[in-house]
Formats: structure tokens, C-alpha cells, sequence
């Protein structure tokens, strides 16, 4: 299981709200498949997908309005991930195994998030933060 600890603080703060609440729900998905309880799973894969489309939505917006200079890097990072996830929601759906959610939130998902986090995120966020700052606007 996540723990807010894990979780990468970065320089804007509703980015960092977006990322807690994805650990949640990345909690609950766990929970859930350790339970072995795939009508919960199903439910909270979908969940998982949609929160993660509308996080992505809200980082991208905020780089296009800031004029992040690598926009098209991270957005292609978003855009493989989701991938991943809508292949790993097909996957379940033929075959209910939660063995292999587990597999995949320990070996791919937590790791990949955090990374992400730590790297893209953080190096995004600052800048949008210091762009916004030297226009006196707020993010």
C-alpha cells in the first residue's frame, strides 16, 4: 500500500491533491484484489481509469497555458500510461485475475507513479509555478 509519505510534494498544490487522491483509489484497487473480490476491482479499475484521464487533462491544460517547453515529452508519458491501464482493464475484464493487478500496482503502477512524480512533475510544476510568479498570476 501507498502511503502520502511516498508522494512526492510538488510546487503546486492541487497537483498534489490529484496525486493523493490517485493514491486512494490505488489503495482501494489493492485492497480490493487482495480480497480477490473482482466485482470491487472492476469498479475501482474504472474509477482508477477515469480519475487518471482527468488528472492528466488538468496537467496538460496547465503545461499548454504555461507554455512548458516539454510538453510533447510528458504528454506522450500520459499517453503511454493510460495505454497500459486501458490494456490492463481489458486484460481483467477477460480473465478476473487479481493476481495480476497486484503484480502490476507493486511492480509498474506505484513505481511508474512515483518516478513520475519526482521527475516530470516536479521539474513541471516549478516551472509553471515560477512562469506564473514572475506574471504575478496564481496557479
Amino acid at each position: 500500500m501507498m502511503t502520502q509519505e511516498q508522494l512526492p510534494m510538488v510546487a503546486i498544490p492541487s497537483m498534489n491533491n490529484t496525486h493523493l487522491e490517485e493514491m486512494l483509489i490505488i489503495n482501494k484497487l489493492e485492497t480490493a484484489a487482495r480480497d480477490n473480490d473482482t466485482g470491487t476491482v472492476s469498479k475501482i479499475l474504472e474509477e482508477l481509469l477515469k480519475h487518471t484521464v482527468m488528472h492528466f487533462v488538468d496537467e496538460e491544460d496547465m503545461m499548454e497555458k504555461g507554455l512548458f517547453p516539454d510538453f510533447n515529452t510528458h504528454k506522450s508519458e500520459h499517453d503511454r500510461h493510460l495505454h497500459e491501464l486501458k490494456s490492463l482493464l481489458k486484460y481483467f475484464e477477460k480473465n478476473k485475475d487479481t493476481k495480476a493487478i497486484l503484480v502490476y500496482i507493486e511492480g509498474a503502477l506505484t513505481p511508474w507513479l512515483i518516478h513520475h512524480m519526482e521527475t516530470m512533475d516536479t521539474v513541471m510544476a516549478t516551472y509553471i509555478q515560477a512562469e506564473s510568479s514572475t506574471k504575478g498570476s496564481t496557479t
